[in-house]
């Protein structure tokens, strides 16, 4: 499966190594922007794990951007976050998950199995 990770943190490195030990394909990249164009390029990923404060904008305003477009409305959404409380709009509960950091791999892997398994 194709993963595209939005993180700007060290937590990046280590989610991308963690999806490709799971045999994934993970691609990381640091910024808003950077994701929405990996999105809508030749190879859309089948999963985003999104950080939800980036450098460059709120990961809710790219959420909410990859939602209106047809192109990216049905991926499926894991959102990191250190206010998980605050960020609990976001969980829609099929599409969308949120998962509160710091988190742990049977936490993140769960979320990756319920979130690809729809």
């Amino acid at each position: 499966m194709r993963v595209l990770i939005v993180e700007d943190s060290r937590v990046g490195q280590l989610l991308r190594t963690v999806m490709e030990r799971d045999g994934h394909e993970a691609v990381l990249v640091g910024e808003g922007e950077d994701g929405w164009r990996r999105l809508t390029g030749a190879s859309p990923p089948e999963l985003l794990v999104l950080d939800r404060m980036l450098p460059d904008m709120d990961g809710a305003d790219l959420l909410a951007r990859l939602r209106t477009d047809t192109r990216t409305a049905k991926l499926p959404v894991l959102v990191l976050t250190a206010a998980a409380g605050s960020s609990g709009d976001l969980d829609d509960g099929t599409l969308t998950r949120v998962l509160g950091k710091p988190f742990g791999l049977v936490e993140l892997r769960e979320a990756v199995s319920t979130l690809t398994a729809r």
